[in-house]
C-alpha cells in the first residue's frame, strides 16, 4: 500500500501568483470593517506583551435526530430549511461486504435533524476509512471522494439523490485529505495528506514512513494537479519544522472560510514507543498527539502560530470537515451527533496579560459608528480593576482626534460582541468618511474584532 502511495504525487508544481504572502486588501493599507485580529499583520506599533490566541472549540450538547454520520457540507433544502449530507462507512469488518454510504437529512438550526435518508451506497472491499463530501455553490453538484485501496474514487450528483462514478483512478496517495471548493480561486482545492520516507525512532503502522501535507488542485474534480504555495518556498511538502517535537506529523486536516480568510483544524500526530502505545492491543498506530488552529489570508498560504493550544482540548475528537454555520455560529459535529461550536467571530484574538498597547491598520470611519467584541471581564479573585480596555481614535498619521482621547473610552469588567465605543458623549458618527485607526490599551483582556454599529445596537451578547 505505501509504494502506490507516491504515484502522481511529484506532478509538475503550479503555483498562483495571486497569491504571494502578504497579498490581499490588508497589505494594501487597511480593510473594511470588521477589524479583525489574527495575527501581527493586523496591527501596528504594539508595546507590552501583545499575543495572538485562538480559542478552542467548546461542548454545546448533542443533535436531536442526527443520524450516525460524519458530517460533510449542507445545501438550501424546503421551507427555507437546509439539506445536510455527511457519509459513513459499514460492515467494515465483513470486507466483501464493506460499503460506503451517504446520508441526508434536514435541518434548520443544525441542532434538530429529521428525515435522515442513505440516499447511496457503494460496495468496495477495499475501501479505506476516509471520505469528503463537497459542494459546489455555482450549479449546485456535489461530490464524493473515496479511496480505495490507494486510487481516489470521485462520484457526482447534481440532485443530491442520484449518484455516478467519474473515475476510479484520480491519482493514488495517502487516504486522509481534505478537498474543499475555494471560492477565491473557483475549483477544487485538496489540502492532502501523503508519505514520505522518514528515519522514525518510534515505527507505527505505516513503518518508515511520516505523515505530511501536499497541495492540489482540480477545476473538475477529477483531473488533479500538485501545486506549491509560496509559503513553501519551492518545496512541494508542507512538514514540521524545528518548532515542532522532533517526531511530530501532520497528520490530517479541515479548512473552511472564517471571516473572510481561511481557518484550519490541523491534526497533529506523534507516533509512540509501541510498548507504551495505549492501543497496542488492537493497532500500532498510535493515538492524537494534539489539534491545532493554522490560519491563511488565502487558503494557500498557511501559518501555525498557536501551536501550543489545542482546539480540541474539551471535546477530545477533532471534526473531519468544516462545519454548519448557523446564526454566526460554527458548528462541528461528531459522527455520534456531539456539537462543538464557537462564534464566527470568537475563534481568534488579540490579547495581554499587562499594560499592552496596539494601534490597528487604518480604516474608513462608518456612518453608525463603531462596536467591539471584546473580553474585559474581571477573573474570580482578582482585584477590582484589573480587567481594563481603553480606546483612542488617532488619525491616519497617528495623531490623536481630538474628543476622542484614550481617557474617554474605558471598558472594565464586561464582556460583549457589540459593546458601543463611546468617547464622553462622541460615538464616531461624527468622523464617518474619515480615514482612522483605533489605538487600543489593554489589561487582561481579550480583543475580537471591531465592527459597524448596527442602529439600535444595546451593546448585548457576552
Amino acid at each position: 500500500m505505501v509504494a502506490g502511495v507516491f504515484r502522481g504525487l511529484f506532478a509538475v508544481a503550479v503555483v498562483f501568483p495571486a497569491f504571494v504572502a502578504g497579498a490581499g486588501p490588508e497589505a494594501a493599507g487597511g480593510r473594511k470593517l470588521p477589524l479583525i485580529f489574527w495575527d501581527g499583520q493586523d496591527v501596528v506599533e504594539t508595546d507590552g506583551r501583545i499575543r495572538f490566541g485562538a480559542e478552542p472549540l467548546r461542548r454545546d450538547g448533542r443533535a436531536v435526530g442526527y443520524p450516525e454520520m460524519h458530517y460533510a457540507c449542507d445545501a438550501p433544502g424546503p421551507d427555507d430549511g437546509r439539506y445536510v449530507y455527511g457519509w459513513r462507512y459499514t460492515n467494515w469488518s465483513e470486507r466483501s461486504k464493506r460499503a460506503v454510504e451517504v446520508v441526508r437529512c434536514q435541518t434548520r438550526d443544525g441542532r434538530l435533524f429529521t428525515d435522515a435518508k442513505t440516499i447511496f451506497r457503494c460496495v468496495n472491499r477495499d475501501w479505506q476509512g476516509f471520505s469528503n463530501i463537497v459542494r459546489r455553490p455555482a450549479d449546485g453538484a456535489l461530490f464524493l471522494f473515496c479511496w480505495a485501496p490507494s486510487a481516489l474514487h470521485v462520484f457526482r450528483s447534481d440532485d443530491g439523490i442520484d449518484w455516478r462514478l467519474l473515475t476510479d483512478r484520480a491519482y493514488g496517495d495517502h487516504d486522509a485529505m481534505c478537498v474543499t471548493w475555494h471560492h477565491r480561486l473557483k475549483l477544487f482545492v485538496n489540502y492532502q495528506h501523503t508519505l514520505e520516507p522518514f528515519p522514525k525512532r518510534f515505527p507505527d503502522n505505516i513503518g518508515s514512513f511520516r505523515r505530511v501535507l501536499s497541495f492540489r488542485r482540480s477545476v473538475d474534480a477529477v483531473t488533479w494537479t500538485s501545486f506549491s504555495p509560496p509559503f513553501l518556498q519551492g518545496q512541494r511538502l508542507w512538514r514540521p519544522d524545528e518548532k515542532d517535537p522532533k517526531d511530530l506529523e501532520l497528520y490530517r486536516c479541515a479548512v473552511f472560510p472564517c471571516q473572510g480568510r481561511y481557518a484550519m483544524l490541523l491534526l497533529d500526530y506523534l507516533p509512540h514507543p509501541q510498548e507504551a502505545n495505549p492501543r497496542r492491543a488492537t493497532t500500532r498506530h498510535s493515538s492524537r498527539y494534539m489539534t491545532e488552529w493554522a490560519i491563511s489570508r488565502d487558503g494557500v498560504n498557511w501559518q501555525r502560530p498557536f501551536r501550543e493550544t489545542d482546539a480540541v482540548e474539551k471535546t477530545i475528537w477533532t471534526p473531519l470537515q468544516g462545519p454548519f454555520v448557523h446564526d454566526g455560529v460554527f458548528l462541528f459535529y461528531s459522527r455520534q451527533g456531539d456539537i462543538a461550536a464557537l462564534p464566527e467571530n470568537r475563534i481568534f484574538y488579540a490579547a495581554c496579560r499587562s499594560n499592552g498597547f496596539f494601534s490597528t491598520l487604518p480604516f474608513t470611519m462608518p456612518s453608525a459608528g463603531l462596536t467591539l467584541n471584546a473580553q474585559a471581564r474581571y477573573r474570580p479573585g482578582e482585584d477590582p480593576g484589573q480587567a481594563v480596555i481603553m480606546v483612542e481614535v488617532q488619525d491616519a498619521d497617528g495623531e490623536t482626534v481630538p474628543g476622542y482621547e484614550m481617557s474617554g473610552c474605558l471598558i472594565e469588567n464586561q464582556d460583549g460582541r457589540s459593546l458601543p465605543l463611546t468617547w464622553n458623549g462622541n460615538d464616531g458618527r461624527e468622523l464617518a468618511g474619515r480615514r482612522v485607526r483605533l489605538r487600543f490599551f489593554l489589561r487582561d483582556a481579550k480583543i475580537y474584532t471591531v465592527d459597524e454599529r448596527i442602529p439600535d445596537d444595546d451593546g448585548a451578547g457576552g
